[in-house]
């Protein structure tokens, strides 16, 4: 396991009281931040394994490191965001809570101990359907303050203010690539059109589904932005190959205190997680 602190500051009493601590998890680890009432970071490790991991052996990783630096403990708000491809967002119109089960299990296979959940996504005219694993419920059970359990597609969206409203009306796709999975979103007329989770056999598979996206869509290259948030910063070698076929490759603005850009880009949705709740 290899272990990113960065940043190790003092987790003060206060923080513990009134703070937030978001946790992401991802195929091959996770991570951890803690913000101040402030949203100020004041803490960031991420927790890397050498391959995926089962989901199980995963959050059992996780509660023994959280056990080990009493982040148990933690009074303030906790919020834990899933990155799983079951989940799907669903037009009002269609919503029917009694058979939000079957509605989930036309997208992706449940296991019979997991739980569906949906959450009324802010702004915007849908319900966020998602799977939450019975090991993820236990591991909510641990901690001592609150706890709200959100999936990485509900930040994405919370994120799209970020974005300037001419582009939400024109079109705008917004994608979120981490090293094995990624999130497509993708707004036009201040509607969402689309919003699909994708597993990465390679980091670089990323720009055929963003490019597909955009085919089926109908969205031109030449005119409609790609934002980039995670792995892909301005001077990665993907963010200059994605674009030779798309004309505005942009990084999705954001600002976090203490961070470079590069570390803004990768932990923005485990920041915006707080902010979602």
């Amino acid at each position: 396991m290899q272990v990113d602190s960065i940043i190790s500051n003092t987790i003060s009493q206060d923080i513990r009281l009134k703070g937030h601590q978001s946790i992401r998890f991802a195929p091959d680890g996770f991570s951890v931040l803690i913000s101040d009432a402030s949203y100020t970071p004041v803490y960031l490790k991420r927790y890397i394994y050498p391959e995926i991991l089962p989901s199980g052996e995963l959050f059992a990783e996780c509660a023994r490191i959280l056990d080990e630096s009493d982040l148990f403990s933690f009074e303030g708000e906790n919020v834990l965001i899933l990155d799983s491809l079951c989940v799907t967002l669903v037009p009002n119109h269609f919503y029917m809570q009694e058979r939000s089960r079957e509605m989930l299990q036309k997208v992706c296979p449940l296991e019979s101990s997991d739980r569906v959940t949906d959450r009324i996504v802010k702004n915007r005219t849908g319900h966020l359907l998602y799977g939450i694993p019975q090991k993820i419920d236990e591991l909510a059970g641990r901690f001592a303050g609150e706890v709200f359990i959100l999936h990485a597609s509900e930040c994405l969206i919370s994120l799209s203010d970020q974005v300037k409203s001419s582009d939400h009306q024109r079109g705008v796709v917004i994608a979120e690539v981490q090293e094995h999975t990624l999130d497509i979103l993708v707004i036009k007329e201040d509607h969402i059109k689309l919003l699909n989770s994708y597993a990465l056999n390679d980091p670089s598979d990323f720009i055929y589904h963003v490019l597909n996206t955009m085919k089926q869509l109908g969205l031109d290259r030449e005119s409609i932005p790609v934002y980039l948030s995670g792995m892909i910063h301005e001077t990665h070698e993907l963010y200059g190959l994605l674009g030779k076929y798309v004309r505005n490759v942009v990084n999705t603005p954001y600002y976090l205190e203490e961070l470079s850009r590069e570390n803004i880009l990768r932990f923005m949705i485990l920041s915006e997680g707080s902010k979602c709740v």
